[in-house]
C-alpha cells in the first residue's frame, strides 16, 4: 500500500510539473510574438511607447545603451562617464550578448531575459511541489507568470527581471538542498547561488546584501556556527568577485576604485529639509564639502548624508514613512510615485486610459482614487504579512523558506530608506513577494487554515 501511495504521489507531482511547464511555454510563446512585434508598435493614443531594435526601453534604458555603445567603441575599459558613474555590469552583459549579432543584440537581450524569467519561475514552483507548500505551487506559478509588471519586465531593457529572477532561482535552489539532504548536492548549489548572486550584483550593486543574507543564513542553519566559516568564506569570495571586476575595469578605465559614483548622489536626492522622500530636481540634498576624485567624492556624500539622518531624526523618520510609501505604492495613480513610467503595462492599464478625459481624471486621481490606492497598498502588503505568519506558524522548512522570503524584501526596502523612494526598486522582489501574497490569498480562501501537507522537515 505504501509503495503504491508513493507511485500516486510521484505520478501526481509528475503531472503537475508537466501543468507547470505547458504554462510557462505558453507564456513564453506570447512573449515572443511580443518581441517580434514591437518595432514600429505605439500606444492606442499614438504616443511613443520607447521602442527600440526589438526591445522596450527602461527607466534608464537610454544611460545602458549609452555605456553599451562606448563598451562597442571603446573596448571594457572605456572612459565614458556614464560607466563609471552607473554600474557597467547592464552594458557589459548587452556587450556580451551583442556576440549573437549586434544588429538584433536588443531582442537577444529580450529573449534571453525572458527564457530566464520562464526558468526561474517554473523552477521554483516545481522545487514547492517538493514540500508542505505543494498546494500553494500552482497559484504562485500562475501570480508571478501573469503579474503584467512583473512578467513584461523581462522585454524591458534594464536589470530588474534579471535580479527577479536570480532570486527565485536561488530561493528554489535552497529548498532543493533541504529536500534532498545531500552535503555534497548542496555545496554545489551553494556555490551556484553564490556566483548568481554575484551576477545579480554585478547589474545592480544594492543587491548585494540580499545575496550575502540569504546564503549566510542558509549555512548557518545547514551547517551550524561552528561548521559555517569555511562556507561563509567561500560563498562571500565567490558573491564580490564578480562586482569586484566592475572596480577593476573603472580602475583601469579612469583610475577610481569603485563599483559606481552614483551612491551618494541617490542617497543625496532623499535626504535634506527639503526632500519628499522621492526624486525632485532641485533644493534637494544636505551641504556637504567635496575634493578628491568622483569616487571620493561619491563616499564624502555618503558620510554627509548619513550625519545629516543622526542629527535630524524627527525629519529622517518622516522621510523614511514617505520612501515607505513610495516603495509599496500603485504603478499608477495618485499614490504612485517613482520610474515606472515606462511600465509596459501602464500602454494597456484601463485606469489610464479612464484618466485622458477630464472626469476621469477627477475619478482617478480624486478622493474616489485615493481611496482605491490606499487599499490597493494596504491590501498587499497585509496580504503579504498574512502570507508570511502562515509560514512562520509552520516552525519547519516551510518558515525558514518565508524567513527567506521576507529578508530579501526587507533588506530592499531597508535599503530604500536610505536612499529614494521608487516603486521600481520593488520590481526585483516580486517573484518573492507575490509568493508570500499567494501563500496569504490561498490561506485566507481556505478560511484562515493553510493547506500543507505532509512533506519534508527543515532537518
Amino acid at each position: 500500500m505504501a509503495s503504491k501511495s508513493k507511485r500516486a504521489g510521484m505520478a501526481r507531482e509528475l503531472n503537475l510539473s508537466k501543468t507547470f511547464l505547458y504554462w510557462t511555454i505558453a507564456v513564453f510563446i506570447i512573449k515572443l510574438g511580443i518581441i517580434f512585434r514591437m518595432e514600429g508598435l505605439n500606444a492606442g493614443s499614438g504616443k511613443s511607447v520607447y521602442l527600440v531594435d526589438g526591445a522596450w526601453l527602461g527607466a534608464d534604458g537610454e544611460n545602458y545603451l549609452t555605456g553599451y555603445y562606448a563598451l562597442i567603441r571603446d573596448g571594457i575599459f572605456s572612459p565614458e562617464s556614464i560607466l563609471s558613474y552607473w554600474p557597467a555590469g547592464y552594458p557589459l552583459l548587452i556587450l556580451f550578448l551583442s556576440i549573437f549579432g549586434k544588429s538584433w543584440v536588443l531582442t537577444t537581450l529580450s529573449i534571453v531575459q525572458s527564457i530566464v524569467f520562464s526558468y526561474a519561475g517554473y523552477f521554483f514552483a516545481k522545487q514547492l511541489c517538493k514540500t508542505r507548500l505543494k498546494k500553494f505551487a500552482y497559484l504562485t506559478l500562475l501570480l508571478i507568470l501573469f503579474n503584467p509588471t512583473l512578467s513584461l519586465s523581462s522585454i524591458v531593457v534594464g536589470y530588474e527581471s534579471l535580479t527577479a529572477s536570480g532570486l527565485l532561482v536561488c530561493l528554489g535552489l535552497v529548498i532543493r538542498s533541504f529536500v534532498e539532504k545531500d552535503n555534497k548536492k548542496s555545496v554545489r548549489y551553494l556555490i551556484i547561488c553564490s556566483v548568481i548572486f554575484g551576477l545579480l550584483a554585478f547589474v545592480q550593486p544594492r543587491l548585494i546584501l540580499i545575496g550575502l543574507f540569504i546564503n549566510m543564513i542558509w549555512i548557518l542553519v545547514w551547517k551550524g556556527i561552528k561548521g559555517s566559516a569555511l562556507l561563509i568564506a567561500l560563498t562571500v569570495a565567490i558573491t564580490l568577485f564578480f562586482p569586484a571586476t566592475l572596480i577593476y575595469r573603472n580602475n583601469q578605465a579612469i583610475g577610481i576604485n569603485s563599483i559606481s559614483t552614483n551612491l551618494g548622489v541617490t542617497m543625496n536626492i532623499g535626504a535634506g529639509d527639503n526632500a519628499t522622500g522621492g526624486y525632485i530636481e532641485e533644493g534637494y540634498g544636505v551641504d556637504c564639502q567635496l575634493s578628491g576624485n568622483p569616487s571620493q567624492q561619491d563616499n564624502q556624500r555618503v558620510g554627509c548624508v548619513l550625519n545629516w539622518y543622526l542629527g535630524n531624526p524627527i525629519k529622517a523618520a518622516e522621510l523614511f514613512y514617505n520612501k515607505s510609501i513610495y516603495f509599496w505604492s500603485p504603478w499608477y495613480g495618485p499614490l504612485a510615485n517613482g520610474t515606472m513610467a515606462r511600465n509596459p503595462w501602464l500602454t494597456i492599464n484601463p485606469l489610464k486610459d479612464i484618466a485622458t478625459t477630464q472626469d476621469g481624471f477627477n475619478l482617478v486621481y480624486g478622493g474616489f482614487g485615493k481611496v482605491v490606492s490606499w487599499l490597493w497598498l494596504i491590501g498587499g502588503l497585509t496580504l503579504l504579512l498574512y502570507g508570511y505568519f502562515t509560514l512562520w506558524r509552520q516552525n519547519s522548512l516551510e518558515r525558514f523558506i518565508g524567513n527567506l522570503a521576507m529578508v530579501a524584501v526587507t533588506t530592499s526596502w531597508l535599503i530604500t530608506l536610505f536612499t529614494i523612494g521608487d516603486h521600481r526598486f520593488r520590481v526585483p522582489l516580486m517573484g518573492l513577494s507575490l509568493f508570500l501574497q499567494a501563500i496569504g490569498l490561498k490561506t485566507l480562501f481556505k478560511g484562515g487554515k493553510a493547506p500543507i501537507v505532509d512533506g519534508p522537515s527543515l532537518r
